[in-house]
């Protein structure tokens, strides 16, 4: 069994990854999947935990513009992205997209 992450995940808007520090070639690779993504009707946001754990979230929103992630999403993109930032890549992550949940 995994270990919980800590508590406390925050989202933030996607402009949060203009204030990390982030080389400029990273920055522009993250806008383009922004640009591709929101055309198809997805949002971007940066999912974070007090450790230093992060990762950019794509997310499907409703008509409102409201995304739910309840705690076990939460737990599992944590440890994906603690996994992939281990593994040396950038922590990208899609929200699975649930109609009627």
């Amino acid at each position: 069994m995994r270990k919980p992450p800590p508590s406390l995940s925050k989202l933030r808007s996607f402009q949060t990854l203009h204030e990390v520090g982030f080389s400029k070639t990273r920055i522009q690779r993250f806008e383009r999947l922004r640009r591709k993504h929101e055309q198809s009707g997805r949002t971007l946001g940066v999912l974070s935990w007090p450790d230093g754990v992060w990762c950019l979230l794509i997310m499907h929103a409703d008509k409102l513009g409201v995304v739910v992630l309840d705690k076990a999403q939460a737990t599992d993109a944590y440890h994906d992205a603690r996994q992939m930032i281990r593994d040396g890549y950038s922590p990208v992550l899609t929200l699975r997209h649930e109609r009627d949940a």
